[in-house]
């Protein structure tokens, strides 16, 4: 339906004539007309009757009408909004995330943001690295954070954080040998893997590739979907994992977990922060790229 006929329609309603009406909006009377007699045509019932000079408006005119009006109402307010959205760091913001910064990252991070910037809501999906970087190039994220650079020229990523590669097993594992392990023999003990499209994952692919080996040489006992599975089931003692020293901390500082040294698997890792260089960036959106690039990193 027409938004102008709309219109038309509306102020020939209020004001009880097509000339007046046409006055109002600067255009002639049979335009007026005709915009009324296409409405009328499209929705197949007669919206005024005209009794001579008068014009009134019949019971489908004054249901049009109540909605009309509404919908005019909604269309300010989505103008209003977008003004501001425009102009002021407020709305909604999502954010796509990997399993490690959204366990670790992303509350201080927003904590900080929510303080310098309180009139922003945000709404958080967690999902492996793969999901995340290709929602946000479909458009249905506007930015993510994950643990691996996407390859991708529609995409625009900068280091967020940097962190440590690090093998950990249970504290009370018994069948864990003393001291240094080789690669050879680390493959052979039992092992939490994270799901396909993990950036941990891939990152314990690549190393392994590099030995000349594949995960088919891992025995793998457990297979798991985030970060917090995966730590959970190596404090019970199920298997090691390889994670984020980030992710690990906490637990190998409260000895539910220890430090394996296999210096093959250490390493540096990066955390990126993502988003799509085709979107037009609303303030909220810039305020909070900004915000997390500049912040503090003592997470």
């Amino acid at each position: 339906m027409d938004i102008r006929k709309l219109e038309a329609f509306c102020k020939v309603y209020e004001l009880k004539s097509f000339s007046k009406a046409g006055e109002a909006m600067f255009l002639s009377q049979p335009t007026v007309s005709s915009h009324i007699a296409n409405l009328e045509a499209e929705l197949g019932v007669r919206l005024f009757d005209r009794l001579g000079r008068k014009v009134i408006p019949t019971q489908a005119g004054d249901v049009l009408y109540r909605s009309s009006v509404r919908v005019f109402e909604n269309l300010e307010q989505a103008k209003a909004s977008i003004e501001m959205l425009r102009d002021k760091v407020v709305g909604e913001l999502i954010i796509g995330c990997s399993t490690v910064p959204s366990h670790t990252i992303m509350p201080n991070l927003l904590g900080g943001f929510s303080r310098r910037y309180p009139d922003v809501e945000f709404s958080i999906h967690t999902g492996d690295s793969s999901e995340v970087i290709n929602r946000v190039a479909a458009g249905d994220w506007p930015i993510g954070i994950v643990g691996r650079e996407p390859v991708s020229d529609e995409l625009t990523s900068e280091v967020l954080f940097e962190d440590e590669n690090v093998v950990v097993a249970a504290g009370t594992a018994s069948w864990l040998p003393e001291g240094h392990i080789g690669v050879g023999e680390l493959v052979k003990l039992p092992w939490v893997m994270r799901e396909k499209g993990s950036g941990t994952r891939q990152i314990l692919e690549d190393i392994l590739a590099a030995e000349g080996r594949t995960l088919q040489d891992v025995n793998v006992r457990c297979r798991v979907d985030s970060t917090s599975e995966a730590m959970a089931h190596t404090i019970a003692g199920v298997g090691m994992s390889m994670t984020s020293l980030l992710a690990a901390k906490p637990h190998i500082e409260s000895g539910a977990v220890r430090r394996i040294d296999v210096p093959e698997l250490a390493g540096k890792r990066s955390f990126y922060l993502i988003y799509h260089s085709g979107r037009h960036v609303f303030p909220a959106l810039q305020a909070f790229v900004d915000f997390a690039l500049q912040a503090d990193r003592n997470f």
